[in-house]
């Protein structure tokens, strides 16, 4: 892989992953005031319409295992991978059509370190690398009962890749790897449940994405969101 001198400058970049963060949650939040109150309350049946969910957690990369090196006329036999966890955030919708079936629209955001590993020079150099998921599911519900709901199903995701990476390698120069975002990105997502009330539940989840943040597949980044949250059927 050729080496990459041209790297796109993201001004502003920080401010706008707050300005994301509080819109998920400003969105969702509004939603669950908007709706009438009385109409939740008379419906005890969650076999139908919709439930929103809005959830924090861990990220790792817990699933797929597959780095990969590549080869850089500069640096020698190279490797770029995720360091670690992260903390992620999101917030989803499930249309209801019966008491098997869900269709699941999910947002979530994230931002994990990157190290730059290589042969030529020393030390390991790390970057952070924004992501904005948005998961597509079908969620087949095999427990359903007035307390648990347990649902799984496949899911294909468009992933947003919010920044490009930059290291400066002492004694050798710098490496700019420009990321690419990905469409589909295919996964599965288990979810749970617990109903405190008729209408809210404590929600426990697990989204796992097959995605590489790069056309060359270089950089798998394969993101599993690890959550708790809330969620309110209407």
């Amino acid at each position: 892989m050729a080496k990459r001198t041209n790297r796109q400058v993201r001004c502003g970049a920080p401010t706008r992953k707050i300005n994301i963060v509080a819109a998920y949650f400003v969105a969702f939040f509004s939603l669950l005031m908007l709706s009438p109150a009385s109409q939740a309350q008379m419906s005890a049946d969650r076999d139908s319409g919709w439930t929103g969910r809005a959830w924090l957690g861990v990220v790792c990369r817990c699933v797929e295992s597959d780095n990969v090196t590549f080869n850089d006329p500069t640096f020698g036999t190279s490797a770029l991978e995720m360091d670690g966890s992260s903390f992620g955030i999101g917030i989803d919708a499930e249309r209801r059509f019966n008491k098997w079936i869900g269709f699941d629209m999910a947002l979530g955001y994230t931002e994990v370190d990157i190290d730059f590993t290589h042969s030529v020079g020393a030390g390991t150099q790390t970057d952070s690398l924004g992501m904005i998921p948005i998961w597509f599911t079908f969620n087949a519900h095999l427990v359903h009962t007035e307390r648990i709901d347990f649902y799984l199903g496949p899911q294909i995701a468009y992933v947003y890749y919010l920044d490009d990476l930059h290291y400066t390698v002492p004694g050798v120069g710098d490496f700019n790897f420009q990321t690419d975002n990905e469409f589909p990105a295919l996964g599965f997502n288990l979810g749970l449940d617990v109903w405190v009330t008729n209408d809210w539940a404590v929600n426990l989840n697990f989204r796992f994405i097959d995605s590489d943040a790069d056309d060359n597949h270089n950089l798998p980044i394969d993101p599993t969101f690890v959550t708790v949250g809330v969620a309110r059927h209407f």
